[in-house]
């Protein structure tokens, strides 16, 4: 039986987004090395990301992906963007991320790019401001995602209202359509439970008409038992 946090994993998708090769001269020759950077995002607001060293590139991602999903946020979202401008800075790369109105896509390139698709993120506003370093541009911008605060839970804390914090209703699109399947199940579970209480209910009725239809013509073939005689019958009958 597939439970269901094979169920998630199975969504999972992962990105390679940087691959470098070294190599070591030692006394018996050269030894040759793979660091791979690799981000795994469900595409529905969770993302991770991680670094990955082996001798070859495939236990190398190998490596990588596990530790992603150990990694893995849960981005808080209004619609499909994120509900407020953030940066954050890794070694010398800076990344600046921007709610953008809908239909805007995703304004990134390079590392950045790769990692917001696979969020979930559908329309964003992106900004390097230093280093060019792949890995630290990837660092920096999954650093950036993951200072980002549930506006829900800071205006709980504040004793206050989202609407009145923000100005506006924040919905998380993933978690509202999340929402709603779950309805929809239960309604069909409980649909398919009563259905199997009204077929239980029919199966006991036919059962209990078909065990008296049975009876009833055993009851016509027995004959009827003679009837005493009563003691002034049988007087009678000396008389």
């Amino acid at each position: 039986m597939v439970t269901k946090q094979e169920e998630l994993e199975e969504q999972l998708e992962d990105r390679v987004i940087r691959i470098d090769r070294t190599r070591k001269t030692v006394r018996g020759g050269r030894l040759s090395s793979a660091r791979v950077v690799v981000g795994v995002g469900d595409g529905r607001g969770s993302v991770g990301l991680a670094v990955g060293k082996a001798r070859n590139v495939p236990e190398a991602i190998e490596k990588a992906v596990k530790r992603a999903k150990k990694t893995m946020i849960r981005i808080p979202l209004d619609g499909y963007t994120i509900p407020y401008a953030v940066q954050a800075k890794v070694g010398g790369a800076i990344i600046l991320l921007k709610p953008a109105s809908r239909g805007t896509g995703i304004i990134a390139g390079g590392a950045t790019r790769q990692l917001i698709e696979i969020s979930g993120i559908r329309d964003i506003l992106t900004k390097s401001l230093g280093s060019g370093n792949v890995m630290n541009r990837a660092k920096s911008c999954f650093k950036a995602l993951s200072m980002l605060r549930d506006p829900h839970q800071v205006a709980e804390q504040r004793d206050t209202t989202v609407q009145a914090l923000l100005g506006r209703e924040v919905v998380d699109a993933y978690r509202a359509a999340e929402a709603e399947e779950e309805e929809v199940a239960e309604v069909e579970e409980a649909g398919e439970i009563e259905r199997d209480e009204e077929a239980e209910e029919a199966g006991a009725e036919t059962e209990e008409a078909e065990t008296q239809l049975a009876v009833e013509p055993a009851l016509l073939d027995e004959e009827p038992a003679p009837e005493q005689a009563t003691e002034e019958g049988a007087d009678d009958q000396q008389e």
